[in-house]
């Protein structure tokens, strides 16, 4: 255990200083730092729920907006999380049984990775496991303490991430043949269910809107070997690594599950979710990522500690939870320092080229946010197509707006607005719903301000790049 706890210490240190915020961790922030009545806006053009959000906008009150403060929330939350793992393993399998899941939550590289990152996802974990625990508490007790303290979680969760509700649909089928029977647990935990519904319904009408003009554009489409890859996910470094540890996980769940009812159903319950998360993706679109599983890593955490506690002997149970620990850490660790975005390379070498005043401008806009956190506002920074501030990205009905615009339009507009200042590109070729629109921009301004010259980058790779155009010539 001192290992596992050590070592994924070291993990969250290593990505708390990994280097700056990347797009989504500084849309968090930039949207936290809003005033409060600005923020329900910002979020209905993110696509987001709010409580995470809230909860940072409190926590940057206390401890400012730097890059380490604001992901020292994630940290203290997966301190929570760990805390809630062994409490919920413990009920479930014994004083080993917390321990195993403590140790391989802390060693999990995913846990590496988004408990030093300033989202939302370590909050779905502790709201996941206290839920767990709100549920077996309803399960023993007809109290009313209990059955409000699950409808809490069901309320929590569904403002904090919308996946939310598929695990939810999962505990609800679960629990269908109980509720048909009318046996009381079954009752309690559909009206704990329903309370926590009921009290959402006055977000619904944001999450409607969202739903039809937000989502991700962002996404590739999903397949069935997407699916198939999830345990993966939850690994680091090469996939070659993450296969192995994906095995070392996989085998522990089926083992719990084929030997303890309750592992079957933490199992169940996790697969169940996924697959509808799945299937809302394939069928309606959306993103399927490592990240959004956070709805069911914590199950499945606990699921892998109970099956390497149910190996036979004193032995067995230490050398699953070694093997699997250190295959956690040695495919987390040398990954965890890694920086998340190119922000902090293109911004010191856009300094060393740039004056104040002159003007840059990102293609896509999603490049924006993460630049403008990083060079403030001595510099003009707009965004492609629309040429407006970088700190935000207005999700909202993105792709028909991306592909309503005009890249020659856009190089006479950014033309007029720089006037005799210089003009910087930072442009990227990958991102879906920009395919060829940010090269079309930079052809178009070469025939307005001459040919640019490289500061970041190569010209023609997919990596990012940054070059500066010349004052305009001057005429005749």
């Amino acid at each position: 255990m001192v290992v596992a706890v050590f070592g994924g210490a070291a993990g969250l240190i290593a990505g708390v200083l990994s280097g700056p915020l990347w797009l989504d961790e500084t849309l968090s922030v930039e949207i936290a730092r809003l005033p409060l009545p600005e923020v329900y806006a910002a979020l209905r053009q993110d696509g987001a729920p709010p409580v995470y959000y809230l909860l940072l906008k409190v926590w940057m009150a206390a401890f400012g907006t730097g890059t380490v403060a604001v992901r020292l929330l994630s940290v203290l939350l997966t301190v929570g999380a760990l805390l809630l793992a062994h409490r919920l393993g413990r009920q479930l399998g014994g004083v080993a049984g917390g321990r195993a899941a403590l140790v391989v939550l802390a060693a999990l590289p995913w846990t590496m990775r988004f408990g030093s990152e300033a989202r939302m996802y370590m909050l779905v974990v502790v709201l996941v496991l206290a839920g767990t625990l709100a549920l077996l508490a309803v399960h023993r007790s007809a109290s009313r303490r209990a059955v409000f303290a699950l409808a809490a979680c069901v309320l929590a969760l569904l403002l904090t991430h919308y996946w939310s509700l598929f695990l939810l649909l999962a505990v609800g089928a679960l629990h269908l043949p109980g509720l048909l029977r009318r046996h009381p647990a079954s009752v309690r935990v559909a009206v704990a269910g329903s309370a926590g519904a009921l009290a959402f319904t006055p977000w619904l009408p944001t999450l409607l809107f969202q739903a039809a003009h937000t989502g991700a554009p962002w996404a590739v489409p999903t397949d069935l070997a997407e699916l198939l890859r999830t345990p993966a996910y939850w690994g680091g470094g090469s996939w070659t690594s993450r296969t192995v540890l994906a095995v070392a996980l996989v085998a522990l769940v089926v083992l719990a599950a084929v030997r303890l009812p309750v592992a079957r159903a933490l199992a169940g319950v996790a697969g169940a979710t996924l697959l509808l998360a799945w299937t809302s993706v394939a069928v309606g679109g959306g993103a399927y990522t490592g990240r959004y599983t956070a709805v069911a890593v914590p199950l499945v955490v606990v699921a892998v500690g109970l099956g390497a506690v149910a190996l036979p002997g004193r032995r067995w149970p230490l050398v699953a939870l070694g093997v699997t620990t250190l295959i956690s850490l040695a495919t987390g660790l040398p990954s965890a320092d890694g920086s998340r975005t190119f922000a902090g390379e293109a911004a010191a070498a856009f300094r060393a080229s740039a004056a104040p005043g002159d003007l840059l401008v990102s293609c896509p806009d999603q490049l924006g946010p993460p630049m403008a956190r990083l060079l403030g506002p001595a510099y003009q920074q707009v965004v492609y197509p629309s040429l407006a501030a970088p700190q935000r990205i207005d999700w909202v009905d993105y792709r028909a707006r991306q592909d309503a615009a005009d890249p020659a339009v856009v190089a006479g507009r950014v033309d007029a607005l720089a006037g005799d200042r210089r003009v910087f590109v930072l442009l990227a070729r990958d991102y879906r719903t920009f395919e060829g629109d940010c090269e079309e921009l930079l052809r178009a301004l070469r025939q307005r301000r001459g040919t640019a010259e490289r500061l970041y980058g190569t010209f023609g790779s997919n990596d990012p790049l940054l070059v500066r155009f010349p004052r305009p010539r001057a005429t005749p």
